[in-house]
């Protein structure tokens, strides 16, 4: 785990550590939180038509790109998407308040948005480009 050490000095120091020292996990910190974007991809920067698989720790759901620029997709899976449906990937999230748009991670909660009801997956263990358009040129 990254740790980040944030000092004040100006309280006397303990056993060669200041008083003030607050050890955070570095996934806490907006540094480690985008370190921890490393497997995904962002639904922005993909072809209209393509077919994303994301597998989560409780379901699969299957993402067609309707359209990048607004995150729009049609998803089916899970207990909310038996049919394929439209939606909007508002992007991946820790479960807090942070909230990277557009983006699918690993190790992170996809957000969906659905008629205008927020629907947050468990964590995704896996993201898989099943076809593109871009594939076929």
């Amino acid at each position: 785990m990254t740790t980040t050490l944030s000092e004040r000095r100006d309280r006397p120091a303990e056993h060669g550590i200041s008083t003030d020292v607050h050890l955070i996990a570095g996934a806490r910190t907006l540094d480690g939180f985008a370190f921890e974007l490393g497997d995904g991809v962002d639904v922005r920067e993909l072809a209209a038509g393509t077919i994303v698989s994301v597998r989560t720790r409780n379901s699969c759901y299957r993402l067609v790109i309707v359209e990048p620029e607004t995150q729009h997709v049609l998803v089916s899976g899970g207990h909310w998407f038996p049919e394929p449906t439209e939606a909007r990937v508002v992007g991946a999230t820790g479960g807090g308040s942070m909230l990277k748009p557009g983006w699918i991670g690993a190790g992170l909660r996809l957000e969906l948005r659905n008629m205008n009801r927020p629907i947050t997956t468990s964590t995704v263990d896996a993201v898989t480009i099943e076809w593109s358009p871009l594939d076929a040129i």
